[in-house]
């Protein structure tokens, strides 16, 4: 936030409601501060951050790749094309794999915070993608995130510093997240469909 911004907050909610008060009393003032608060929250709500996520890779530091999938990876296609991409012009010793699975969730679930039945199931997917991904030769590490994509990312590197970051989509070549991670990504980011 910038400093002139707090002021200008401050501005749009006070004066409306000061007019009210001064024109036509304490009814119409009591209005305007209110529908302006309920303004300024809708607002908050609807803006998107756009800071960077993650920390420019440093050359010196070994590959760390971070592979975000909502799905199981347990097709042989999709295992080698994933093993393709991880093994790209390195060798897969030199590479730390480490997959995320966001735990989404349905809105009553969610309402009601259960999460355990979708953190039950991002950790399956987890398990039989970890599982087929060792068999075709790639170790990796595995994480259930939050239910956000986009969050669930920023989350993940804020502990692991990865220098690439793979988002494995399942038809879904325009993914909103995929363009959300491109825009804000300081590592290098890859989309993967494998439709």
């Amino acid at each position: 936030m910038k400093s002139w911004q707090p002021p200008l907050i401050l501005i749009v909610l006070i004066v409306p409601a000061a007019l009210g008060f001064a024109l036509a009393g304490p009814g119409l003032g009591l209005s305007i501060a209110g529908l302006s608060l309920v303004a300024l929250a809708v607002v908050a709500m609807l803006v998107i951050p756009r800071d960077p996520i993650g920390r420019t890779p440093r050359p010196e530091l070994a590959r760390r790749l971070l592979v975000v999938t909502t799905f199981p990876i347990e097709d042989a296609a999709s295992i080698q094309r994933v093993a393709d991409e991880v093994r790209l012009g390195f060798d897969e010793n030199d590479s730390e794999v480490r997959l995320l699975t966001p735990a989404t969730n349905t809105f009553l679930r969610r309402w009601a915070t259960d999460l355990e039945r979708a953190r039950d199931r991002a950790q399956r997917d987890l398990v039989v993608s970890v599982a087929s991904l060792t068999l075709a030769g790639v170790d990796a590490s595995a994480r259930v995130g939050d239910e956000d994509l986009v969050q669930a990312v920023e989350d993940e590197l804020a502990s692991f510093d990865a220098t690439e970051v793979f988002l494995l989509t399942r038809g879904d070549p325009d993914s909103q997240a995929a363009a959300q991670l491109r825009e804000r990504l300081l590592p290098r980011f890859h989309h993967v469909d494998l439709s």
